[in-house]
């Protein structure tokens, strides 16, 4: 008896210790909300890109589990451009992005150099918040980043150092592994990788219930995943915390021999206690993404959200709690600037939308300041007459009473002369005929929703079709997704009745996210132009979208992007 009053007294301190734990966190935790971070509840997002019953489609998941998400989950190489077109979907849906980006081996390209600053740029045009994860993971030995905890803490104190001067939408997520440390072993501690409270705004950790085989036989049976996410969690007393990737197994190929195992109650039972247990146990957790992919294919398990009723009611019926929110809370001023084409006198509307009061907002043209506002109303009037006909770099900066600077970028048409023509053909488009080839989503690079992949060695091609509705000179810009596998010398041709045909071989390993000048050629009204990509011989080649642009008077040089 009184060894059993001497375990219940042990049990009673224990939970008693836990309690203290998270007053004292809650007490050094009321301070100024980190960027983003909402003062009550959390928010729900996923990876839903390789999700097939969805089609990677924010419409179509939101449809399925019944409640829309706050951000949504991509992937990016450091050295790719901006994933502008999943970003401009996330905007769509109100949603903000959380994109794992991913330098190679040895950091070679995490440098300040023009392409980091373009593309922090880029980030802060895309008017909404995102959760940048660099380097994540650094702690397991699966990433080429792991082992190195000194360059890695330098490199991310850069990465931070850019985002913060060029894009402050931009929230740094530093977020390891859940595996506990390596006792005498740096690399596989995760402390070792920190970088420092003034260089991190949130705290992430990804983890994963990858089913009973997988628990037993790598000695996981007593892991829950409250006891994973508390590995990182109780590190960390005045971070908000993300759970950036997490998902339990509804099958399992593993045993002998690998047939599908149904473990359908496993992720539910899973689901059903992390979701549950967030706000009383973990209340700096402040996001949380299920990744929803059934990747059994390539780690024998499936995490996938839809393939299975039962698991995709549960999730329906877990998120339905009023703790999991749906809108952010911006307290970081989002500006927005509509990309437009402005005549004579206009006017430059913009929209700051923030949860905190704003005191300042500052008004750019060609990185020269124009204007300062301190009061309501929160708009500029610019008299464009004075300008020439062309390309204005507009730039919007607003900063509120804690501090946070939102910034917003744009660039506008001036068209005095009434002369501007943009018009683009995208391979989802009527005017686009693909033959022999097929439509792929897997590069974030890209223009629209997907692209067309022409295989080498192939008759298969991509062809654009514009009807000129003037006579006269015309740009012409090619939109691709740039990678390894592409074709270094893609054949394109121009053709039209009357014209000579015109052969252009383009690179398409290099410059992809971004319009490539192709050339300026005189068109005839009405008479038909066709652009044509056919198959190489040194990779593939895709076809997305195809830009036809005049203004006459604009001074740009012939590479400039319009």
């Amino acid at each position: 008896m009184k060894t059993i009053i001497q375990k219940n007294s042990m049990k009673n301190k224990n939970f008693l210790v836990f309690l203290i734990f998270i007053f004292i966190s809650r007490i050094l935790y009321s301070q100024t909300l980190a960027k983003y971070e909402p003062q009550n509840g959390c928010y729900i997002g996923a990876f839903i890109q390789n999700d097939i019953n969805v089609n990677g489609m924010i419409s179509n998941f939101e449809n399925l589990v019944g409640k829309k998400h706050t951000g949504y989950l991509t992937y990016t190489a450091v050295s790719s451009p901006f994933p502008k077109a999943f970003a401009d979907s996330c905007k769509k849906y109100g949603a903000f992005m959380q994109l794992g980006f991913e330098p190679d081996t040895a950091f070679r390209d995490v440098v300040d150099g023009p392409h980091l600053r373009n593309w922090a740029k880029e980030a802060a045009r895309s008017g909404i918040p995102i959760f940048l994860r660099f380097a994540s993971e650094m702690n397991g030995d699966w990433v080429p980043w792991f082992g190195s905890p000194t360059l890695y803490k330098e490199k991310w104190r850069l990465m931070h150092r850019i985002m913060k001067e060029e894009a402050p939408n931009v929230v740094m997520v530093w977020c390891p592994n859940w595996r506990p440390d390596i006792p005498n072993d740096t690399s596989r501690n995760i402390m070792a990788y920190y970088p420092g409270d003034e260089y991190v705004d949130w705290v992430g950790v990804n983890f994963y219930m990858w089913g009973p085989v997988y628990d037993s036989l790598m000695n996981e049976t007593g892991y829950s995943t409250l006891s994973k996410l508390g590995a990182v969690y109780n590190k960390f007393s005045n971070k908000p915390i993300m759970i950036c990737e997490w998902a339990a197994a509804s099958r399992e190929w593993r045993g002998n021999p690998p047939l599908p195992r149904i473990t359908t109650d496993y992720c539910i039972n899973h689901m059903n206690q992390l979701y549950s247990d967030l706000q009383q146990y973990f209340p700096r957790v402040k996001g949380v993404f299920w990744f929803d992919y059934d990747s059994h294919l390539i780690n024998k398990s499936d995490f996938s959200l839809t393939n299975n009723p039962a698991v995709l009611n549960a999730y329906k019926n877990v998120i339905q709690n009023p703790y999991f929110i749906t809108n952010v809370n911006l307290n970081v001023p989002v500006i927005s600037i509509p990309q437009k084409v402005v005549r004579l006198i206009d006017t430059i509307r913009f929209e700051i939308n923030c949860s905190r009061p704003i005191i300042e907002a500052k008004l750019f043209i060609n990185n020269s300041e124009v204007q300062t506002i301190s009061s309501e109303p929160w708009m500029f009037v610019v008299d464009f007459s004075s300008y020439n006909d062309g390309n204005l770099e507009i730039e919007i900066r607003a900063k509120t009473i804690d501090g946070y600077e939102g910034r917003g970028y744009q660039i506008l048409e001036v068209d005095n002369n009434n002369d501007y023509f943009s018009f683009i053909i995208d391979n989802s488009d009527s005017l686009f005929t693909g033959f022999g080839g097929w439509v792929s989503t897997s590069q974030p690079d890209r223009y629209g929703n997907d692209y067309y992949v022409i295989p080498p060695n192939s008759n298969a091609y991509g062809e654009w079709t514009f009807i000129p509705p003037f006579s006269g000179m015309v740009k012409v810009y090619a939109f691709w997704s740039a990678h390894p596998n592409r074709s270094m010398n893609a054949p394109s041709s121009i053709f039209w009745t009357g014209g000579t045909p015109i052969l252009l071989l383009f690179n398409q390993r290099e410059n992809g996210g971004r319009w490539n000048f192709l050339g300026e050629f005189n068109f005839v009204e009405n008479i038909p132009v066709k652009v044509r990509l056919n198959s190489a011989t040194d990779g593939y080649c895709i076809a997305d979208a195809v830009k036809f642009y005049r203004n006459t008077t604009n001074v740009e040089s012939s590479n400039q992007v319009p």
